[in-house]
């Protein structure tokens, strides 16, 4: 079985937002006089490195991560390259599945750089488009749908009031344009706002 790994990360030096909780490592018992086993312990924000974002995150009556539907984000995905922002409906024209990634510049920033100026954000508009055409699922390889400095969230907003599961911080800088398919379910966290995801695609048979 051949995946690409689409997952950024996850360590101490793995970016977050600014004056988000950084990624903390370790151990509360390591292999030796007192104990046989090496035990790790992690601290993270949930929007560290790859995550799919629930409702709740900008809707204190949305769902939370462990209610959504895990269908979403399994299945036929179409990876569709974006020289530069914001992305349009236009870009989505000729989607060909209901899962949709978005490889802009931002997957040529190191996992451990923070560079908003480089976020391709997705419009209203696009995600409107989405719907129209049944999506059900829409990640970018940015930290944010929206541009960084946003206060309105436009397009988090629209994802929700359309019912689209979105993912961000995916990792697409080796992955060619085009038909796969996705697995990348997020951690079951109770009542949580986003969990981290391991994401992977699968190569097409018919498009590869």
């Amino acid at each position: 079985m051949s995946l690409i790994d689409i997952s950024q990360p996850l360590a101490s030096s793995t970016s977050v937002w600014p004056d988000d909780q950084p990624v903390e490592w370790s151990w509360t018992a390591e292999i030796g006089d007192t104990s046989v086993v090496n035990v790790g312990a992690m601290r993270l924000s949930m929007h560290a490195g790859t995550h799919a974002d629930a409702p709740l995150h900008v809707d204190p009556e949305g769902c939370a991560i462990d209610a959504l539907p895990l269908e979403a984000f399994v299945g036929p995905v179409h990876v569709v390259p974006i020289a530069d922002g914001p992305i349009r409906p236009a870009h989505v024209a000729e989607v060909e599945a209901r899962r949709v990634l978005f490889q802009t510049p931002y997957s040529q920033v190191a996992p451990t750089e923070w560079e908003p100026e480089a976020v391709c954000p997705v419009t209203p508009e696009t995600v409107q488009a989405c719907a129209e055409q049944g999506v059900v699922l829409l990640g970018t390889d940015a930290p944010s749908v929206d541009p960084v400095d946003s206060k309105g969230l436009d397009a988090h907003h629209a994802l929700c009031r359309h019912g689209i599961a979105w993912l961000e911080n995916l990792h697409l800088s080796d992955v060619d344009p085009g038909l796969y398919e996705l697995i990348a379910l997020p951690l079951r966290v109770e009542g949580g706002d986003a969990a981290p995801v391991r994401a992977v695609l699968r190569p097409d048979p018919a498009s590869h």
